[in-house]
């Protein structure tokens, strides 16, 4: 099934744009809504959330980085995995002052900006105008005694086309996600005494911004690699969030050269302990698929007011994937799953 072609803006005469799309919004431009819409400037502060995501692997190892605008605070994350050994490299998570210490924009093509800074933690993800790379830097720890160096960059060019959903939000307004994987990484990690080539990897990037529900609360897959012929292959999948109507999915696979949507997913996993085997399935068949954690980046925030319980596993996945008529094996297919409840 081919999906329309993303719109020009996410709103039309103020009213959302709701629906799933392939390719790039020129901007995210939530100020455009108007009516039941446009919130008040009090729940702006308070239900705007902004983030970019970043995701590369090799079959060797694996990172991850994240910047997070929430308005009145800010925070950021990530983590390295050497796949071979199970050794973590790096497991970071920040908390920051808003803006302007942190930035997200609101383009998540061309114009890419977001950036988050304390003085032992520098993450930051760019696209120039013109530009068909994404580049994502991240730096942690003081110096002299830096923990983790990663520069990587995702090409755009010549890739399958990205996905976009724009989602009615229950409990708040409306949701835009922007999810892209199977694209080809470059760069180099350098963490634990060791440095690690990128160059061959594969990777992705997930940039949202919406005004979302006080509580919010999701299971998330991602994954980012080759198949055993050497294919470049990504996949995203979510189940409680972005499904309140049947014309926004956010479930797809990048494949062959073409973005492939996929039925709702449904998570099985040990919410005790989340370091035990997870497996995920589509409605559809499209995807079955079994998840080994090796590490787990954790965030658990209890301020009353403001409260987050949220895990990421890094891992590798197997299963099977079927699309186009065709079941593709996986094995050992880099990524992260996550568990998150949050209350901001």
């Amino acid at each position: 099934m081919s999906l329309p072609a993303a719109p020009h803006s996410i709103d039309d005469a103020g009213v959302p744009r709701f629906g799933t799309y392939q390719g790039t919004l020129d901007a995210v431009a939530l100020d455009a809504l108007r009516g039941e819409y446009q919130p008040s400037a009090t729940r702006r502060l308070l239900t705007r959330k902004k983030w970019v995501y970043g995701f590369v692997a090799t079959r060797e190892v694996a990172a991850m980085m994240a910047v997070v605008d929430v308005g009145y605070t800010s925070n950021a994350f990530t983590m390295a995995v050497d796949l071979g050994s199970g050794r973590v490299l790096a497991d970071a998570g920040f908390l920051g002052l808003p803006r302007p210490l942190v930035t997200v924009g609101d383009r998540p093509g061309a114009g890419l900006e977001a950036s988050f800074r304390r003085p032992d933690a520098q993450l930051a993800v760019s696209r120039p105008f013109g530009d068909e790379r994404y580049h994502f830097h991240v730096h942690v720890g003081l110096p002299l005694l830096s923990k983790l160096s990663c520069s990587f960059d995702l090409l755009a060019a010549g890739a399958s086309p990205p996905l976009t959903v724009v989602a009615p939000v229950e409990g708040g307004i409306v949701n835009v996600t922007h999810k892209w994987a199977g694209l080809l990484g470059f760069g180099r990690l350098e963490a634990g005494g060791r440095s690690y080539l990128l160059d061959g990897g594969v990777g992705g990037l997930d940039y949202t911004q919406g005004y979302l529900a006080r509580r919010t609360a999701w299971r998330w897959a991602f994954a980012c690699g080759r198949l055993e012929d050497g294919a470049p292959v990504g996949l995203n999948l979510v189940e409680g969030f972005n499904e309140s109507r049947d014309d926004v999915n956010e479930n797809a696979v990048w494949l062959g050269g073409q973005l492939w949507p996929v039925g709702r997913a449904r998570f099985t996993w040990n919410k005790a302990d989340p370091l035990e085997r997870w497996s995920v399935e589509t409605t559809d068949g499209a995807l079955k698929l079994s998840f080994k954690p090796i590490a787990a980046h954790r965030e658990h925030l209890d301020l009353k007011l403001v409260r987050s319980l949220f895990v990421q596993p890094m891992g590798l996945w197997e299963g099977t994937i079927t699309v186009g008529g065709r079941t593709y094996p996986v094995k050992d297919l880099p990524g992260v799953a996550e568990d998150q409840d949050v209350l901001w």
